[in-house]
């Protein structure tokens, strides 16, 4: 499409679960998704993830951060797939190592 700028897509029949204990992380992540029209839902720990996950809400993707409070992202992540398998899972997380990757995809991101 001529002239189309980045953010010309619209979701707004997508909802994502965004997992993230950080106000500055939890902002740029909104602000992105925002702009593509995206209906996205809070979780501010592990804990309430699991909680809107064993609700009858639908959701398309979680975006999970890996180091939260009460529950972290790796448990998370493992207690949602048993849930809800069928939800996709990104780990957001700062932590590059391939260790972290391994520990992420085990746990079951997708």
């Amino acid at each position: 499409m001529a002239g189309a700028g980045k953010y010309d897509f619209d979701f707004s029949d997508k909802v994502v679960l965004v997992v993230e204990d950080n106000e500055i992380s939890y902002k740029l992540i909104d602000a992105v998704l925002t702009q593509v029209k995206t209906n996205i839902v809070r979780a501010s720990n592990g804990k309430e993830a699991i909680e809107e996950c064993t609700s009858d809400r639908h959701f398309d993707l979680i975006l999970m951060d890996m180091q939260m409070p009460e529950v972290d992202g790796l448990e998370a992540t493992r207690r949602i797939k048993q849930i809800r398998p069928e939800i996709p899972i990104v780990a957001t997380t700062a932590n590059t190592y391939d260790e972290n990757y391994i520990a992420c995809k085990e746990a079951g991101c997708d």
